[in-house]
């Protein structure tokens, strides 16, 4: 059902600046996931907020600050604080003004079937078997909802909304600053989303139109590489979830695809897929000195966990009585790692969508320690 925008009243005063507003007018292709006050929840009444999109506008920065304009450390503090904004005692005025307009279409759908309002099925098994059968296709990346046993926690903002994002410099920014910021923004048309799961394609938006055409130019591969990034593309197609689709597909595969991440099954098992090709359950055998006889550690790789890199924590689940408890792959002294992977459907300038997965820098990724965790306990 369409939700109505509450009148919030008048906005918070900017400074002042004799620049005019800048406008983006943006349309969601894939639906939101959480991006509300409470973690994995949408905001049904602030589904799009400036505070959220300045971050994103920070992150992108920052990436083509050192990857492209060559800052280094305490200069790239320096100039980030400067244009955007301090923190803590650093505070600063940003030169960069935001606001969002004219939120619009907001429509709430929920991962499993079902009214938005009723409750879930207490047995999971029952609860798998019960998800939307539009939202199936990307179930490889909504994959914390399986768990969730609230509704309102299973709930995204269907794709379709739109807003306008306006933009302003102050009146104390220079050529250089609007150079940057024009160029931050356009890699967050391209690539950014709204809300969580946004590196994984969820919260993805199309510029519609721009009183600045530059933004509904799509990045070119060879742009994305001058940033010390790559970019692959597939084939256009009409529809941004189709285009979606593939994404999460080839990804999907590429981790536990049949032939690809995992053997085919052995003619004596019912199960769907063979043991992994990856590296990292064998490891996790050899290190907690548990197996069952099917599976005696065998891969070459040795000390390799090479899926670390595309985000922690990873928990690995066995089966088998013999086999090892739940074994999560986390970075050292930290809970998590973003992955450098971003699958999204990305605009291609003509009327379509293409599948795209952008590769961000790897250099720190590469030298990134790990851990295992089982049982509460570091191995």
């Amino acid at each position: 059902m369409a939700l109505l925008i509450p009148d919030f009243g008048p906005m918070e005063k900017l400074p002042e600046s004799k620049e005019a507003w800048q406008e983006i007018y943006c349309e969601l292709v894939t639906p939101i996931y959480g991006g509300g006050v409470q973690a994995a929840m949408p905001d049904v009444l602030m589904p799009i907020r400036a505070t959220a999109i300045r971050g994103q506008l920070r992150f992108w920065w920052r990436l083509l600050a050192q990857q492209k304009w060559n800052l280094k450390e305490k200069s790239l503090r320096e100039a980030e604080f400067r244009l955007w904004g301090g923190i803590g005692e650093e505070a600063a005025a940003s030169l960069v003004f935001l606001r969002v307009l004219d939120v619009l279409n907001v429509k709430q759908i929920s991962y499993f079937q079902g009214s938005l309002d009723s409750s879930l099925p207490s047995d999971k098994k029952v609860r798998s078997k019960s998800k939307s059968n539009d939202l199936k296709p990307y179930a490889y990346v909504l994959f914390p909802m399986d768990s969730e046993e609230k509704r309102e926690k299973t709930l995204l903002i269907k794709e379709g909304l739109t807003w306008t994002l306006q933009w302003r410099l102050s009146e104390k920014a220079n050529e250089t600053d609007r150079e940057q910021v024009l160029e931050t923004l356009r890699w967050w048309v391209n690539f950014g989303g709204i809300g969580a799961r946004t590196r994984r394609g969820c919260g993805a938006f199309v510029v519609k139109d721009s009183s600045n055409p530059v933004f509904k130019q799509p990045l070119s591969i060879d742009e994305v590489m001058k940033a010390g990034c790559k970019l692959v593309l597939r084939t256009s197609t009409n529809h941004a979830l189709l285009a979606w689709k593939e994404a999460v597909q080839r990804l999907r595969d590429f981790r536990q695809g049949v032939g690809i991440g995992r053997n085919h099954p052995s003619s004596d098992t019912t199960k769907p897929a063979g043991r992994s090709r990856w590296s990292e359950p064998d490891e996790i055998r050899r290190i907690t000195r548990t197996h069952s006889d099917r599976h005696k550690p065998e891969h070459p790789a040795g000390d390799l966990f090479a899926r670390g890199v595309f985000g922690m924590p990873i928990i690995f689940h066995f089966v088998g009585g013999d086999e090892p408890a739940d074994t999560t792959l986390q970075p050292k002294r930290k809970e998590r790692m973003a992955s450098p992977l971003i699958i999204r459907p990305v605009w291609d300038g003509k009327g379509g969508f293409q599948a795209a997965a952008l590769s961000l820098p790897l250099d720190k990724v590469l030298n990134v320690s790990a851990e295992l965790l089982e049982k509460n306990k570091i191995r």
